[in-house]
């Protein structure tokens, strides 16, 4: 079997289209299909059935699943491995941050790192998915993980600063008379309907009523701007916008932490450190914006 069919055949069990498996892999959708036209054609087998709601694994697709995801596996075990021994401050840098309008104040200094270390590509991309160190789908991440929890065991970096929280409201919707008055205002809900808003449990206005449900951070500071009411989040998303204001007497909570991590595979490899250690001086910069309770 060829190893670039089995990747295809991976990325077609774990996202069910060949149009996302084409994105996972950097490749148009025609070579996936033709790649799975490949593998099923040397296997003598059928591995997926076409539904109108994307790609369903056979049973004989099911037997063959544990066999690729083990050979895929040692061979990343042994990319990382080589990549990990590489001493030389060259080559690309998969790096993966938080989508924040916060991360963009580290452009900056990415990009004077890009201008030390010519041979260095970095590849940078935000999201708020955690993207899998051990498949190599970043080298770097920047992760938020919830406040009191450990990277899991196979990752290593350093904690880069506690994150808090607190209930934010565009300032025209505070009484002009009385600001520590908010009984008329109403959350901005963050859960689907019917399911409960486990966020009230940090806040001292639990009572208020709930509207709607945004589920996107960056789309919750929109609504806030729009008056569409208050809403818990985290303070650095507050920070470049002078119309949002905490609400009087909320309380600002230790929410989540920031993290630098890569696999521990990868923990030799200079380039990857030098740019884990500019990373982590950057946040000393930037703490005041990530702990409003350091201010």
């Amino acid at each position: 079997m060829d190893w670039d069919d089995i990747k295809v055949f991976l990325a077609l069990a774990r996202k069910g289209s060949a149009k996302s498996a084409s994105q996972v892999l950097g490749v148009s959708k025609s070579t996936v299909t033709r790649r799975l036209d490949d593998l099923e054609g040397a296997l003598k087998t059928h591995l997926f059935d076409r539904t109108p709601d994307g790609y369903r694994m056979t049973a004989a697709a099911e037997q063959l699943l544990p066999t690729a995801e083990h050979i895929e596996e040692l061979i990343l075990a042994a990319e990382r491995r080589v990549h990990g021994e590489d001493q030389h401050l060259e080559g690309p840098i998969r790096v993966t941050l938080p989508d924040s309008e916060v991360m963009g104040r580290l452009m900056k200094r990415l990009a004077q790192f890009a201008q030390e270390y010519p041979g260095i590509e970095l590849e940078i991309s935000a999201s708020t998915e955690a993207l899998d160190l051990s498949r190599r789908e970043a080298d770097i991440a920047v992760r938020v993980m919830p406040a009191g929890t450990k990277p899991p065991d196979y990752l290593i970096g350093r904690h880069l600063s506690p994150l808090s929280a607190s209930t934010y409201v565009h300032r025209d919707l505070l009484r002009e008379d009385n600001p520590e008055d908010v009984s008329h205002l109403q959350w901005i809900g963050k859960a689907p309907a019917g399911q409960k808003e486990e966020w009230l449990k940090h806040t001292n206005l639990p009572d208020n009523p709930v509207r709607h449900a945004i589920l996107d951070l960056s789309l919750v500071v929109g609504a806030v701007r729009a008056k569409m009411g208050m809403a818990f989040m985290p303070c650095l998303f507050a920070t470049d916008h002078d119309e949002i204001v905490q609400v009087p007497g909320a309380i600002t909570v230790h929410h989540s932490d920031i993290w630098v991590l890569t696999h521990k595979d990868l923990r030799l490899s200079a380039r990857l450190r030098a740019l884990r250690e500019v990373i982590a001086d950057e946040f000393i910069q930037l703490r005041l914006h990530l702990d409003s309770r350091t201010a």
